[in-house]
């Protein structure tokens, strides 16, 4: 007797124990349901739910009278797209296509030494970028400007200021991807 009251104890125990993982399976599974309401996986790749997923960028315009600052700055454009991991660059019939114009840049003493001579520079670009579907109607322009300061150091200060055109151009490349990406 004292064996069938355990078995049935047992029994109940173990009832209980299905009904408790039951529950919190089915709590679990509403938990999840409600967390996720208004949210989906975003499927595939680009913008525009998939509609912008290749762009095509020509060379920008050099609209100054500074020569071979056009390819840095567009291969900064190009390089920062690709990064993203959104958007294939310059294949064949592309969905949309980019065009950059360089308005301005100046370049200015920014520091001077004790003797009067200048030890830094400080270099400023303007840029206009815009994005277009590929039947040619405009999205969206961007008018984007940076600065960066490089030293004067010997016979470095041309290539300074090469390198201080390129961080400057991938910063304004990556604040563009950025507002792209928000946008849409």
């Amino acid at each position: 007797m004292m064996r069938s009251a355990k078995k049935g104890r047992t029994e109940d125990h173990m009832k209980k124990n299905v009904a408790k993982g039951f529950m919190l399976c089915c709590a679990a599974v509403l938990v999840l349901m409600a967390g996720a309401c208004g949210y989906q996986v975003i499927g595939g790749k680009g913008i525009y739910g998939g509609d912008i997923s290749s762009i095509y960028i020509s060379i920008f315009k050099n609209s100054t009278f500074e020569s071979s600052i056009a390819q840095p700055v567009t291969d900064s454009f190009a390089k920062e797209l690709l990064m993203t991991g959104l958007f294939t660059i310059n294949q064949s019939n592309t969905d949309a296509y980019i065009k950059g114009d360089i308005r301005t840049i100046t370049t200015a003493p920014n520091a001077l030494a004790t003797d009067g001579t200048v030890i830094e520079k400080t270099v400023s670009v303007v840029l206009l970028v815009a994005l277009y579907q590929r039947n040619g109607k405009l999205v969206k322009e961007y008018t984007l400007s940076d600065y960066e300061y490089y030293k004067i150091q010997g016979g470095a200060e041309e290539y300074n200021r090469r390198e201080a055109i390129r961080r400057m151009s991938a910063r304004m490349a990556r604040r563009f991807s950025a507002q792209l990406l928000l946008e849409y």
